[in-house]
This record gives structure tokens, sequence and C-alpha cells, in this order.
């Protein structure tokens, strides 16, 4: 083999390692951009939480209200609030279509407050769940511990290419049924 070729060899691998250390590299980006977006969504999703609180807090006539707060820059959507008492078997639910950004909405209970204690008001039941989708048609919930998690794995809104009339009639948001029975049972295993 003569050195000429020899030195074709070695400018070959080294244009194919080059060439596949660039592509490693763009793949790297990539993912590192994906992992961007997510984070973000996650960051404003932080920022949306509820609680119970005393009425007269929020110029309120009411004993204590359900206070919901979207601290992120985007609106969210769907609000969907669940708690309990542990005096009652009932379940309690709070809606809201649209919550802006950097917005509180203060809610009354959908109960008498005035038949219920301070301590059972503040219990572990009685910390509402939530679940919101997020600007980007993600959709999240946060449990009766505070703990953010994704409701299911979905990138972000596209426009459907064809949709039938049927279609777009139907609900195409999240089933939030199970998240209802689940948070219906355990408020029964705590009274």
């Amino acid at each position: 083999m003569s050195s000429q070729t020899l030195a074709q060899w070695v400018s070959a691998i080294g244009s194919a390692g080059s060439l596949l250390g660039f592509a490693a590299y763009v793949w790297i980006m990539l993912l590192n951009r994906k992992d961007q977006v997510e984070v973000r969504q996650e960051q404003q999703a932080q920022g949306v939480t509820a609680w119970l609180d005393d009425g007269e807090r929020h110029d309120r006539d009411e004993d204590y209200v359900l206070c919901v707060h979207n601290g992120g820059d985007s609106p969210v959507f769907n609000v969907r609030c669940l708690f309990s008492l542990p005096s009652s078997d009932d379940q309690h639910a709070v809606d809201l279509a649209l919550l802006p950004p950097r917005h509180d909405a203060v809610r009354s209970l959908p109960f008498g407050a005035d038949e219920v204690s301070r301590e059972e008001l503040y219990s572990a039941p009685a910390v509402p769940e939530m679940r919101f989708t997020d600007s980007h048609g993600t959709h999240w919930g946060r449990d009766g511990h505070g703990q953010l998690h994704r409701v299911e794995n979905r990138g972000v809104r596209r426009r459907p290419e064809h949709r039938s009339d049927r279609d777009r009639n139907e609900d195409t948001g999240r089933d939030d049924s199970d998240w209802e029975s689940a948070h219906r049972e355990r408020a029964g295993a705590q009274s």
C-alpha cells in the first residue's frame, strides 16, 4: 500500500468521523431544544394552584372560599378542582373554563361552609385536586399533596387536516372520569 493510498484512507476516515460528529451534535441540539420547550411548559404549569382560604382575606362574605391561581404568562383552560370533606362522602367540584395569566379566581364553596369546622376545611381530604389544560394543549394534574404531573403526554396542539362535522362536535378535551372516581374512593377511605 502506497503512502498516497494510506493518506486517502486516513482522510476518508477522518471525513466520515467529522460527519458523524456533526450529525451527533445536531441531534443533541434538537433534543435539548425539545427539552427546553417541555421545561417551559412545566414551569408554566407549576404556577397553577388551588387552595381553600378564609373568605375575608379575599373581601368575601363567606367564611371560606376556593382560590385558584395562575402564576404563569399564558392562560390555562378547563380547570376542574375536586375536593371532599372528612365528615361527608360527597365529592365537590368547581370548574373554570378559563384562567387568565397572573390571575386569581375566587369561588364560593359548593356547600354550606358554616357547618364545617376550620380544622376540617384544612384537612388532607379537603385539599383540592385539580386538572387543567395549558395553552399548548397539554393536560396537567395536581394531586392532593400538591404534586404536578402530566395527565397524558401530548405534544403541541396542531390543526387537524380533515375533520367531519361529527368529529368537530365531539369534545376533544381530556377525560376526567377515572380521576373523579379515584378521588371519590380516596375520600371514602379517609372518612
